[in-house]
C-alpha cells in the first residue's frame, strides 16, 4: 500500500480589467482541504460572498472518519448558502459565488462544487475536466441545441445555472476520485479556464514544480488578457511512505 502526500501552491490575481478581485481560496494542505470561490454580484458583494464561504472552511475541523468529513464539508457549504442569501434577501441584491472544493482521505478524494468554476486532474500528460459547469450554455450543450465548440463564444457564456447563495435551498453536485502519484489537480475560477485553452492548461501545469507551474500559468492569463479575476490552486500528489501489510 502506498500513502500519499498533497502539496499545493495557491496564486489568485485580479486581472487586467478588473479594479477588485471578487475570488477567493484556500490551500490547507495540513487538512487536505484545497477551495477556490469566484464571488458574483459586483465589487464588494461577490467580494464578500467568496471570502464569506471560504472562511466557512478556513478553520474547520475535520475528524479522523471519511464519511464524518463529507458531512462536515456539506454543513459549512450550506451554511455559507445560508448567510449569503439571508444577506442577499436582506439588502435586496443580488449575491452568490461559485465554489470547487477538493479534499483528500489518503488517495480518496472527494470534490463538490457549485457553478463554473472547475477542477482538472493531468496524469501522464493528459488533462481532464472533471466538474460540468453549472452553464446555461452547458445546459445547452447537454441539450445538443449548442455545439461544444461554440460554448465559450456564446454570448450569454457567462450566464450561471446554479451559485452558491443565489437560493435558499443549495444545489451542489459531488464525484469521487482516486489519485495516483505524480497526478496533479488544478482548480480554478473561469478567468483561467476562459482564457487558457484546456491543452495549453495541460502543458503549463504539468512542468516542473508546482510553484513554478502556477507562476506560468497566471502569466499565460495576463498575456491573454486577464479580462476577468484569475485563481488557481495546483496541488501535487507524490509518494509519502510505502507500507507494507
Amino acid at each position: 500500500m502506498t500513502a500519499l502526500r498533497f502539496r499545493s501552491v495557491l496564486r489568485t490575481d485580479p486581472g487586467l480589467k478588473r479594479q477588485v478581485n471578487e475570488d477567493a481560496g484556500l490551500a490547507r494542505d495540513e487538512a487536505c482541504l484545497w477551495i477556490v470561490a469566484d464571488g458574483m454580484g459586483g465589487h464588494d458583494n461577490g467580494q464578500w460572498a467568496s471570502r464569506t464561504l471560504v472562511d466557512q472552511f478556513a478553520s474547520l475541523a475535520l475528524g479522523p472518519d471519511p464519511q464524518t468529513r463529507g458531512v462536515a464539508l456539506v454543513g459549512a457549504l450550506t451554511a455559507g448558502n445560508r448567510v449569503i442569501h439571508d444577506a442577499a434577501t436582506a439588502a435586496g441584491r443580488q449575491m452568490g459565488t461559485t465554489l470547487v472544493l477538493m479534499h483528500a482521505s489518503g488517495a480518496d478524494l472527494l470534490l463538490l462544487w457549485v457553478g463554473d468554476s472547475r477542477i482538472y486532474r493531468w496524469r501522464d500528460g493528459t488533462l481532464v475536466q472533471l466538474t460540468r459547469d453549472h452553464s446555461l450554455v452547458q445546459e445547452l450543450v447537454d441539450r445538443g441545441t449548442l455545439h461544444p465548440d461554440m460554448a465559450e463564444s456564446h454570448p450569454m457564456a457567462h450566464v450561471l445555472s446554479r451559485a452558491v447563495g443565489t437560493e435558499a435551498a443549495l444545489r451542489y453536485d459531488s464525484l469521487t476520485d482516486r489519485a495516483l502519484p505524480g497526478d496533479r489537480y488544478v482548480l480554478c475560477s473561469d478567468g483561467v479556464s476562459k482564457v487558457v485553452p484546456d491543452a495549453e492548461l495541460g502543458q503549463l501545469v504539468g512542468a516542473g514544480g508546482l510553484a513554478a507551474a502556477a507562476d506560468r500559468v497566471i502569466e499565460r492569463v495576463l498575456a491573454g488578457g486577464a479580462p476577468d479575476n484569475c485563481t488557481l490552486v495546483l496541488l501535487g500528489a507524490d509518494v509519502a511512505t510505502a507500507l507494507r501489510l
